[in-house]
């Protein structure tokens, strides 16, 4: 195992040894194919695996109940080696190589850690040819490139850009190798074990990895293929000391939803390659090393692309609220009150382009500019009620505007109400070479010199007051996760009271009636 050991001797020659290791390990493992509905502890589908290793993580850790990948495998891949999104990378479907010129999360632990680290990935790659993981700064690859194995027990492995065919059930081969790599590290490491299972083909595992009695059906052959991940990854962790457990920051997650002929209780089609939550909401839990809060669920919008700012955060190295796309849920690792993402958001090329925007409540899919659905999930988690069908209120008709916007920012350029510091901007979501605004600070509180708005005392304690521009204005106090608090029509000054309203920050989302140009801004309560 990797640890440092230091003796020292004393009077009697008396010989003490103490064990220590100041930088965590990192495991990240990836499940194929496997939706948030093929997991338990989401109370989704019916007909569940025996899943009780990675039922375990969930005890010894934090669920996260609003996880969204992309559609499918190769962008979420790339999503999370490099933080971006697929728009940002060229990847917003399976097939293209993943640019050599990307600054991928192997390498971006060695050059925050002067190359501390030494890294492995095991099992699918799926971004590049035979030589890509080593050139995009994997130190050791054991797997398969391209999207699949054609047959589970005898396939081309690849060993550090040298392919060859192996007859040995991949599963456990990978984890054989992966528990073997562990055991010869003396420094802190950082393992991908990227598992093939469940995606097809539709198989039976060995005996020895499944439980489940009826086989017969592929949705059945599908659960027993899950069951077989669990199992791995119980030989896996069980490989492990608890003091190596312990020092180990664990990740697992599935890559995207569960394939459309073994989807349980979503509508039909809205599985794998779609941006409903049936092909983007997918299983992710986090344990171990700086893991404080134990057995409980988290609500939080959390994307993909998040892993790569969170553990360059959980490695020391502080980020102003993300890098690129990614929002670092680093604090909600100790505590449920910290910066959360206000959208989420996921895109798939398929023939058209396909992108999925949501807040706390609502999501919205947009096929190519026009409007494909709209949902409220808060009360439709399912996506069965399509909401402009049923005709919209004046409050969700603005909300389907701002996040259609949201959606252009995020793909198009960079967010200004994302919470990271991210393209040009000399701030968080504020810079004068930007979209953003100003993010001039004074005594007089902020200056938005576009709009002509000041707002005075900010931050605020409760009350501030808010001058505008000559003109009729329309003001919402919109909170980070996009929910409107008030609503305010106004000519010259105001004094608004938010003194109700929990410490954070808010945006004021400022109409001109009169030419309809709209403006944001920020107060701060505390």
């Amino acid at each position: 195992m990797r640890l440092f050991f230091t003796l020292i001797l004393s009077y009697g020659f008396s010989i003490g040894i103490i064990v220590s290791q100041d930088r965590p390990n990192i495991l990240v493992l990836v499940a194929d194919d496997m939706g948030a509905d093929a997991f338990a502890p989401y109370n989704i589908g019916t007909d569940l695996p025996h899943t009780p290793n990675l039922s375990q993580l969930v005890t010894n850790g934090l669920l996260f109940k609003n996880a969204w990948s992309n559609p499918t495998c190769a962008p979420s891949r790339s999503s999370l080696l490099t933080g971006r999104i697929g728009s940002k990378t060229g990847l917003v479907r399976s097939g293209p190589n993943l640019d050599r010129n990307e600054l991928t999360l192997f390498e971006h632990i060695a050059d925050i850690t002067n190359d501390a680290y030494t890294d492995a990935l095991f099992g699918k790659w799926h971004l590049g040819n035979a030589n890509s993981p080593n050139l995009q700064g994997v130190d050791h690859f054991i797997g398969n490139i391209h999207s699949g194995v054609d047959d589970y027990y005898n396939w081309e492995r690849t060993i550090n850009g040298n392919t060859d065919t192996l007859n040995q059930y991949v599963a456990t081969y990978l984890t054989d190798q992966a528990i073997d790599w562990i055991d010869n590290q003396t420094t802190p490491w950082f393992l991908w074990m990227a598992y093939n299972a469940p995606h097809g083909p539709i198989h039976l595992p060995p005996d020895s990895l499944y439980t489940r009695t009826d086989t017969l059906s592929d949705f059945d052959k599908y659960m027993c293929m899950i069951e077989s991940v669990d199992h791995e990854v119980g030989r896996l962790m069980n490989s492990l000391s608890t003091t190596e457990k312990e020092n180990t920051f664990i990740v697992f997650v599935g890559d995207n939803g569960t394939p459309n002929r073994t989807l349980q209780s979503y509508p039909n089609r809205h599985g794998k390659g779609s941006v409903y939550e049936g092909g983007i909401r997918v299983p992710m839990v986090v344990s171990g090393f700086g893991v404080d809060r134990i057995n409980e669920k988290e609500n939080a919008l959390i994307s993909f692309t998040d892993l790569f700012a969170t553990i360059t955060e959980l490695l020391g190295e502080k980020v102003q609220g993300g890098i690129d796309n990614s929002f670092s849920f680093h604090p909600l690792l100790s505590q449920s009150q910290g910066p959360k993402r206000a959208y989420n958001y996921s895109e798939i090329q398929d023939g058209d382009l396909y992108r999925a925007i949501r807040n706390d409540q609502y999501k919205l899919i947009l096929r190519e500019d026009s409007i494909h659905g709209f949902y409220d999930l808060s009360i439709d988690s399912l996506e069965q009620n399509e909401l402009i069908s049923l005709g919209l209120t004046n409050e969700q008709k603005a909300i389907l505007e701002d996040l259609r916007s949201e959606a252009d920012s995020i793909m198009l350029s960079w967010s200004c109400r994302d919470g990271i510091m991210n393209g040009d901007e000399e701030a968080i979501d504020c810079g004068e070479m930007t979209s953003c605004g100003s993010c001039t600070t004074s005594d007089q509180g902020i200056i938005i010199e576009n709009c002509g708005i000041s707002i005075y005392p900010n931050p605020t304690e409760g009350a501030f007051s808010l001058k505008v521009a000559e003109g009729n204005y329309e003001v919402k106090i919109i909170d980070i996760h996009g929910s409107i608090h008030a609503t305010y029509n106004l000519l010259g000054s105001y004094k608004i009271d938010i003194s109700s309203l929990p410490d954070g920050v808010y945006f004021l989302e400022v109409t001109n009636l009169i030419d309809s140009k709209v403006y944001l801004s920020k107060v701060i309560k505390e």
